[in-house]
C-alpha cells in the first residue's frame, strides 16, 4: 500500500458521540425523540443525506443542517486526536500519498481545520458535495485517489463506520477498520486489517 486516504470522525478525532447528541437535539426540537443507538446509521454519511433520510424536505434541509452543526457545539467541547495519530501521519507522509475523504461539507470542514490543523499532514481533501455521489459511494474515495495519482490495488481507506466500508468497496479499494472506534462485525468487515491504535497504522504498507 502507498496510498492513505482518512475518514475523520470516529477514525482521527474521538468525536463521534457529539454529533449524534447534537442531531438528537435538534430533532427533539422539531418534535421527535429519538434514542442514540437509532441514530447510529447516519455516522460516516453526509448530514444532508441522513435529514433527508429522516424525512426532512429539501427546503428544510439547510435550515435543520445548520440547527444541527450548533447543536453539536455543546457536545464537541473536549474532542481530541487518538493518542499518536498526528505522529504516525506524519512518520507516513514521509513516504506515502495522503488524503482526506469526509462527509463534512466544505465550511464545516474549514472550520475544524482552524481548530484541528489537518491540512498539513494530507495532500487533498475530499469534502461532501465535491465528488458526483457522497458515501456510501465510492466517488469521493476515487476522486482523492486519483488526486494521489493513486492505483485502486495500492489504495487502503481507513475509517470507521459501515459507510467506510461500503464506500471503499465501491471504490473498489481495500479498507481498514479504526478498531479504537468499532469493533469488527460483518458490516464493517475490513479488507486487510483492523487497527487497535495509531500505531497499527504503519504495518499497512506491507499489506499491499
Amino acid at each position: 500500500m502507498n496510498t492513505f486516504i482518512f475518514d475523520i470522525d470516529g477514525t482521527l478525532l474521538d468525536n463521534v458521540e457529539g454529533y449524534l447528541y447534537g442531531l438528537q437535539k435538534t430533532l427533539r426540537r422539531h418534535g421527535r425523540k429519538v434514542p442514540i443507538q437509532d441514530l447510529t446509521w447516519t455516522n460516516g454519511r453526509a448530514g444532508v443525506d441522513s435529514l433527508k433520510e429522516l424525512g426532512f424536505s429539501d427546503e428544510e434541509v439547510p435550515v435543520v443542517h445548520e440547527e444541527w452543526r450548533e447543536d453539536s457545539k455543546a457536545f464537541l467541547t473536549d474532542v481530541s486526536w487518538f493518542p499518536n495519530m498526528q505522529v504516525v501521519l506524519k512518520q507516513l507522509g514521509r513516504q506515502y500519498k495522503l488524503g482526506l475523504v469526509t462527509s463534512k461539507d466544505k465550511p464545516q470542514f474549514l472550520e475544524e481545520d482552524k481548530k484541528y490543523h489537518f491540512s498539513p499532514y494530507f495532500q487533498t481533501v475530499v469534502v461532501a458535495g465535491e465528488a458526483k455521489r457522497n458515501k456510501p459511494f465510492g466517488d469521493p474515495i476515487t476522486l482523492a485517489r486519483e488526486r494521489l495519482g493513486g492505483n485502486p490495488e495500492t489504495t487502503v481507506y481507513i475509517g470507521d463506520t459501515s459507510t467506510d466500508a461500503q464506500a471503499a468497496a465501491n471504490a473498489n479499494v481495500a479498507f481498514a477498520l479504526a478498531g479504537w472506534t468499532t469493533p469488527p462485525s460483518p458490516a464493517v468487515a475490513p479488507r486487510i486489517a483492523v487497527l487497535q491504535r495509531a500505531d497499527d497504522l504503519l504495518k499497512l504498507p506491507d499489506l499491499g
